[in-house]
């Protein structure tokens, strides 16, 4: 297996200068209207900048699930200040008879494809922090998410991003209200971008870390930080035009967003991307679990 893997990229290297991904068609939003809301809101964490570390994996990478402990180490240590989103897409995410159920998404296959940032063409697991050029790369293999992780906590706090989420759980539906900050001028457009993460998915994964090599196929695997999906289309809405102007604020509200019973609610997480239009860069992340 560990053979066909270095197989896999040499082909798929040749392939990508000669053809485009086809993303998946666009999924319309289901829509659920409440009355019985549980509120949560992240004003006791909004006050600082935080970053976003991006895993690029699947089920049937054998190197991934040294990545996923690695992202889930570093978000045990920063904490609140990082947020970790586990893409399942490209080559490795891909289902089969051993693998049968698919987690992978319209927005991460549009985050990973021709006109994203086309990550899994590099073989997973690899990643970005912040969908940012740090020092010598945007495209991050896991052996430097730590030293990048710690880069991109001196990027500049330009904007804060308060968030109350309200959840029907009987009625499976999320309304969001997010309240933008600036606390700088900014010259791009800004758009924010709602999703989805899961925690404590149960399902196979190959794991070539696992000694003896003959037991690689783990059947109960955990997975963390799982992309579900977005609320907002797959790369959000316009939060706020250029020019922006220093405290300027501005409220964007996402309503009767029907959450799919597939997913255990208890073990999701609402995420805030907030980032520059013209060059992609994250400038905020929050994190914020729908169900108290």
């Amino acid at each position: 297996m560990k053979y066909l893997f270095y197989i896999y990229l040499v082909f798929h290297s040749i392939i990508s200068f000669s053809c485009d991904k086809v993303s998946q068609p666009n999924i319309v939003k289901q829509t659920a209207i409440g009355s019985n809301f549980d509120s949560v809101t992240n004003e006791s964490v909004s006050g600082y900048k935080k970053t976003l570390l991006e895993d690029y994996t699947g089920h049937r990478c054998g190197n991934c699930p040294v990545a996923a402990r690695l992202a889930h180490s570093l978000s045990a240590q920063y904490q609140s200040s990082l947020v970790v989103i586990a893409v399942h897409a490209g080559f490795f995410a891909k289902t089969n008879a051993q693998y049968p159920t698919s987690y992978t998404t319209t927005v991460g296959n549009d985050w990973d494809g021709s006109s994203g940032f086309n990550v899994s063409a590099a073989g997973n697991p690899n990643g970005m922090v912040n969908r940012k050029q740090y020092p010598g790369f945007q495209l991050v293999h896991k052996d430097t998410w730590a030293t990048t992780v710690n880069l991109a906590k001196n990027d500049p706090f330009i904007v804060k991003v308060d968030l109350i989420s309200k959840y029907d759980f009987k009625a499976r539906a999320l309304n969001v209200s997010t309240k933008l900050t600036f606390l700088q001028t900014y010259s791009n457009n800004v758009k924010l971008n709602l999703v989805l993460i899961e925690d404590s998915i149960i399902g196979p994964q190959l794991d070539y870390s696992v000694i003896p090599p003959a037991d690689d196929y783990i059947e109960d695997y955990e997975f963390e930080h799982v992309l579900r999906g977005a609320l907002n289309g797959s790369w959000g809405e316009i939060a706020k035009n250029a020019p922006i102007a220093a405290n300027s604020t501005t409220t964007i509200v996402n309503n009767n967003f029907a959450v799919d019973t597939k997913f255990n609610d208890k073990k999701l997480s609402l995420v805030a991307i907030v980032y520059d239009e013209v060059t992609r860069v994250v400038l905020q992340i929050e994190k914020l679990k729908i169900r108290k």
